[in-house]
């Protein structure tokens, strides 16, 4: 059994193309030692079938205090805030289930449907703003206006307050490396005043939306302390815009890389779904699940995990796993598969999956039939990617289109 084979010491852009992460670490071995780009020790798993059971063992903990001592000054941020380990992100069985009880009722299959129309409402006005113009930017006119506004509705957050909440996602989201302690604190604050100042104005004057239906399933089963209430509030309006804001910048790319793909949408648009999970296995939009802790000695691979030792899991390595996919660096949207990592696995798959999947579905859906021509505005090379190790966000993505009427006009 293989104890040690060198640290690798790696930075932000490695994990920019699984390739380039896999060219570093090695394709022959499905676990890694490597310090991860802010300088924190771990086990990096890069393999599909080794990642896949990692995220579901219940002997790898999320709860801060399962992690060895060492490795506290990179957790400072984190756990010792009075607020993010509060949410059933950092948390285990039991409680863990006690809170996906009360979160878990906002992403059924019937609230999904329902939110359609509202989806499909919001996507028609952000192309219909920019069809007639013939050129955008998709990040920043798509991508991060979709998510967001879809999210804020439902949450019936106030359109003035949106801002500076995209902003204090950045940080959350690890969209730099450069972010510390003090910019994590001031972004964990303002979450924790402003929801609860939200939820006491629900709490008085109750709506018809997602947190005041939770406040009043909460004073009927009383599930959740008051803090529990609004670190997973705050989960799932952050979890539910980071994933699919990558998901269409990225799935545009991918789809501009591959026209024979488009060609293929556009004849036979039941294939929408399929490549909707070839957009998420190619290039998944959260890199990198961290913050697992060895609860006892256990073996991934070839390599024996001491207690305390911390073990990641890189997603977009896991998804170029030739052993798992076939001709992985294919971009293949008849590919039959719906096994890809990018949602994580185990009790903490992302429970904002089926939104993503349903605003993937009208977006790309919309834009095959709203933007003729669609190309790059400028060359492939010259695009670039934020310094994260976490999630894969371009800084922009400039398109060129033939202009036309917005809808209905």
């Amino acid at each position: 059994m293989t104890q040690d084979t060198g640290v690798v010491a790696l930075e932000a852009a490695d994990f920019d193309d699984p390739r380039v992460l896999l060219s570093r670490l090695g394709r022959t071995r499905p676990i890694h030692r490597v310090t991860l780009p802010d300088g924190m020790p771990a086990w990096l798993i890069t393999g599909y079938s080794e990642g896949r059971k990692a995220l579901a063992d219940h002997r790898l903990a999320r709860r801060g205090a399962a992690a060895a001592p060492e490795l506290n000054p990179f957790l400072q941020g984190i756990y010792n805030d009075g607020f993010f380990p509060h949410s059933m992100v950092f948390n285990d069985r039991p409680d863990h289930t006690r809170m996906k009880q009360v979160v878990s009722q906002a992403f059924t299959p019937r609230q999904m449907e329902r939110l359609r129309p509202q989806v499909q409402a919001i996507t028609d006005g952000l192309f219909d703003a920019i069809s007639p113009l013939g050129r955008a930017d998709v990040l920043e006119s798509l991508a991060l206006q979709l998510p967001n506004a879809v999210i804020c509705d439902w949450f019936d957050i106030k359109r003035e307050d949106r801002d500076e909440f995209v902003s204090h996602c950045g940080v959350i989201t690890g969209l730099t490396v450069s972010v510390g302690d003090d910019a994590m604190g001031k972004a964990s604050r303002w979450f924790d005043e402003y929801l609860t100042a939200v939820i006491a104005e629900r709490r008085a004057r109750p709506g018809d939306d997602m947190i005041s239906a939770m406040l009043a399933s909460q004073e009927a089963n009383q599930n959740l302390t008051d803090v529990e209430l609004r670190s997973n509030i705050f989960l799932m309006l952050i979890g539910s815009v980071e994933t699919a804001v990558n998901m269409i910048s990225n799935g545009t790319l991918a789809l501009l890389r591959n026209p024979e793909a488009i060609e293929l949408l556009r004849a036979d648009p039941t294939l929408i779904g399929g490549a909707i999970e070839e957009i998420l296995r190619i290039d998944a939009p959260v890199m990198t699940v961290m913050y697992h802790f060895a609860t006892e000695k256990l073996t991934i691979g070839d390599v024996e995990i001491q207690p305390g030792e911390h073990v990641a899991v890189s997603l977009t390595a896991a998804n170029y796993d030739a052993g798992q996919f076939k001709d992985p660096e294919l971009f293949d949207i008849r590919r039959e598969h719906d096994r890809h990592l990018s949602f994580s696995h185990g009790v903490h798959f992302c429970l904002g999956a089926p939104l993503a999947r349903l605003e993937g579905e009208v977006y790309f859906s919309t834009l095959l039939r709203r933007l003729p021509d669609l190309a790059l505005a400028v060359p492939d090379r010259e695009l670039t990617w934020k310094p994260s190790f976490l999630v894969h966000r371009l800084h922009q993505l400039p398109v060129t289109f033939t202009p036309s009427p917005p809808f209905g006009s």
